[in-house]
């Protein structure tokens, strides 16, 4: 799961190592892990999707109007 750090007091925190991190940083971790640190309020859940390929977005004028549609 991947979390932001967002604040570092300790290079290790519940076993998870932090060295070289810094806050701002994105850690790739274990479920478990993950929702540690989250808990601890050392991180928070990574909602970016930078990997992933962007869809166009719809808008209204996309879809037909009432009065387009066929009967």
């Amino acid at each position: 799961m991947k979390v932001r750090l967002t604040r570092k007091h300790a290079e290790r925190i519940d076993g998870i190592d932090l060295r070289g991190r810094e806050p701002g940083d994105l850690l790739d971790l274990p479920l478990n892990d993950a929702h540690l640190i989250i808990a601890e309020q050392w991180a928070i859940v990574e909602r970016r999707e930078r990997d992933s390929v962007i869809a166009p977005r719809r808008r209204a004028y996309d879809y037909p109007s009432e009065d387009e549609q066929a009967p």
